[in-house]
């Protein structure tokens, strides 16, 4: 502890951020930056109870071994403090002892906490009687000082009896503080580039207080999540390749933070983003991850703008340090391409070459992998010898495959019927089928699914067969389901009377694209994921609802989560749920839908399906 400095983000002087060494009790004081720093209100008139916080990250890793906060001596109660993730998960608490009547307080975990470069945390601490001390515009801008950074708008709150603060007034500092302990330790003096322009003279009026309805705008709406409880069914789970636990493994998805749970992949095949405006849209959209690039396109388009890149080395703008270069693409269909031992051989080439750079590896197949001809062996080969993520691609609703003749949808490991061949449920199916080839060396990573922009007929000659918005949000919607660990868009209309080359980048620039609709059809679905991830990432329970169901069950934070759409040997309508024992709630929220449904005798309810791309999200407390 002596050996290392200790940095703090003390939350003061002229409104802004400050650090200043801690002082350990078993070491001489270290030396202390802007010791005179108070807040310009120390006591805010508001009086209900609110959780306070800070927005921070670090240049390097490191520690955090407690929370501090600036108390005036109104400010009364037992204050607890926290650190949590970007996503709301509470990663530690402390409760305050041994408090003085005002100033800077100090509480200490019982384990440090280990802290990632480059991630956001959050650090906050309950406020149970309000009375707190902040200085309005405190965080006009972002300040950094060492290794740490408050970001604009830093300051962040929550009304209530505890929770994961999200909400932000008049970029406030309520003067949260961390004592930090970097793994390399820069302390420069203050100077003129590092110090903000002190703020106006602060107001004393109950307007200084953080809005008590805070209502953002409908069009961004808070992505955040709340901190997970403790949450359990006594129901038995699925198998599962560890969400996103199982990205710790590669050290660049590792550093790119996919670990987060908040984080699920939603790639585009073949997009070129040549500006920061291009890859802002794509974000917008969801788009987070990408395959198949221009040779020219510079790495910073990836880091300036947080998405992420698999395949080569695209020019030398790409170093080995690239933390947005997650992964290597192998190659695409190489099961229809090659014969078995040619394309193993190729396959493994591909992989030797690039063992060593930390990056995972990924692949994506034909649907001949799901088939039942041919020998078994070289599918299951495929799937499993060569990818650390695999998916295939089979365009069910526009290639002309469902309309054949003879039809041959009895030729899968889970067979199709023609009458349901063009339907969300067969892209269930799809990574369903993935996961029984996965599933053969006992070892299981995670299965992408590949989804139709708006054609993915082969070309001019397949029929003008065009996905509609609502089957494009339902076969996204059946791949989760169906345990999909991620979701790849095919970016290229190659039939039909709407094509292109590039179907998101022609809905960003062309006036009345006529793939618009389903460009915003994938926003929403997309939108839904991520407000969802956290949910999505946990490990699912076995458990059958009912007949005419294709159902996924999640616990998570004190509710249960039930995604639902009808399954692919049945038609759509009403369907009757019987919920498992555990679940205690009477009233279940249709999420997205601003409905609820109250929970009949015998722990059943029903609800109507109206088309077979139609999904509800349930949600219910446990």
């Amino acid at each position: 502890m002596i050996a290392a400095a200790v940095v703090v983000i003390a939350l003061a002087v002229t409104g802004v951020g400050v650090f200043r060494a801690a002082e350990p009790a078993s070491a001489a004081p270290s030396a202390v930056l802007y010791p005179d720093a108070v807040p310009k209100t120390l006591t805010d008139p508001d009086p209900k109870s609110v959780e306070l916080g800070l927005q921070f990250s670090s240049s390097v890793g490191g520690t955090i071994s407690g929370i501090r906060f600036y108390k005036s001596k109104e400010n009364t109660g037992t204050h607890v403090g926290a650190l949590w993730s970007s996503s709301g998960r509470r990663l530690a608490s402390v409760t305050f002892t041994n408090e003085s009547a005002t100033g800077w307080q100090t509480a200490n975990f019982a384990t440090p906490v280990a802290i990632k470069k480059n991630r956001t945390y959050v650090a906050s601490y309950l406020a149970p009687k309000g009375k707190y001390s902040v200085t309005e515009n405190g965080f006009a801008k972002p300040y950094t000082s060492g290794t740490l950074t408050v970001p604009t708008g830093g300051g962040v709150y929550r009304y209530g009896t505890g929770g994961f603060p999200t909400y932000t007034y008049k970029n406030s500092n309520y003067f949260v503080d961390v004592v930090y302990t970097p793994s390399t330790v820069t302390v420069p003096s203050p100077s003129s580039s590092t110090t903000p322009t002190p703020s106006a003279t602060p107001s004393t009026s109950p307007s200084s207080s953080p809005s008590p309805s805070p209502s953002p705008s409908p069009s961004t709406p808070p992505t955040t999540t709340p901190p997970p409880v403790s949450t359990a069914l006594n129901l038995p789970r699925i198998p599962w390749e560890g969400g996103s636990d199982y990205w710790k493994k590669f050290r660049a998805t590792d550093a790119a933070g996919w670990d987060d749970p908040s984080f699920f992949p939603i790639v585009i095949w073949y997009n070129g983003i040549s500006n920061n405006a291009e890859a802002m849209y794509d974000k917008s959209v969801g788009i987070n991850t990408y395959i198949g690039m221009d040779k020219s396109t510079p790495y910073s388009l990836f880091k300036d703008n947080g998405v992420f890149w698999i395949g080569d080395k695209l020019n030398s703008s790409f170093t080995d340090s690239s933390t947005n270069w997650v992964g290597n693409f192998l190659d695409d269909e190489v099961d229809g391409r090659y014969s078995p031992a040619a394309g193993r051989a190729h396959l493994q080439q591909l992989v030797d070459s690039y063992a060593g750079n930390g990056r995972f590896n990924y692949a994506n197949f034909t649907q001949i992998v799901m088939s039942t001809d041919g020998n078994q062996s070289d599918a299951e080969q495929y799937v499993n010898n060569y990818t650390d993520a695999v998916s295939a691609d089979m365009y069910w609703y526009t290639i002309p495959y469902c309309s054949w003749t003879p039809y041959r949808g009895d030729t899968y490991l889970n067979p199709i019927t023609k009458a349901n061949c063009r339907t969300s449920s067969s892209y269930g199916k799809t990574v369903n089928m993935l996961r029984q080839r996965d599933a053969v060396d006992g070892k299981l990573q995670p299965i992408w699914n590949f989804i139709e922009d708006l054609n993915g007929g082969p070309g001019p000659s397949a029929p003008a067969v065009t996905i509609t918005p609502a089957q494009l949000k339902g076969s996204v919607m059946n791949s989760i389901i169906n345990e999909a660990r991620g979701i790849v868009y095919f970016n290229q209309s190659l039939s039909g009377s709407c094509q292109g080359g590039s179907i998101l980048r022609q809905s960003q620039v062309t006036p009345n694209f006529c793939g618009a609709p389903q460009i915003a059809a994938a926003k929403e679905v997309d939108a839904l994921i991520r407000q969802l991830a956290p949910v999505i990432n946990t490990q699912s329970y076995q458990y059958s609802f009912g007949s005419g169901l294709n159902t996924m069950l999640k616990a998570y934070n004190g509710s249960a989560y039930i995604f639902s759409m009808v399954d692919g040997s049945s038609t759509p309508g009403s369907r009757t749920f019987t919920l498992p024992g555990g679940i205690t709630g009477s009233q279940i929220e249709v999420v997205g839908e601003n409905r609820t449904i109250t929970v009949g005798a015998n722990r059943t309810f029903t609800d109507s399906f109206a088309a077979e791309s139609s999904y509800h999200i349930y949600k219910i407390t446990v």
